[in-house]
């Protein structure tokens, strides 16, 4: 087979288990509210976490590619771009 078949073929047995699966006919299960709350705070500290730990480790990129563009300019004698006072 192509590779193109291949793909298509997969994109349509993967809709068609997704259809299968959204069936509201099949949905005969109750949810608590209290679950449905307990849910909702759990995706909060998730999702709210995960912005802090991608802002955190954001500064340290920042300060590792200012570094490394300090390093390149010192080793082919160039003038850093970048006027950050030294350590």
């Amino acid at each position: 087979m192509r590779p193109v078949r291949v793909v298509a073929h997969a994109a349509i047995v993967f809709a068609a288990v997704v259809l299968v699966l959204l069936d509201p006919d099949q949905a005969s299960a109750y949810v608590d509210p209290g679950t449905t709350g307990m849910l909702s705070q759990l995706l909060y500290i998730l999702f709210y976490g995960a912005i802090g730990m991608f802002l955190y480790y954001l500064r340290s990129i920042k300060e590792n590619v200012t570094n490394t563009k300090r390093f390149m300019a010192k080793l082919f004698g160039g003038k850093p771009s970048i006027d950050i006072p030294s350590e």
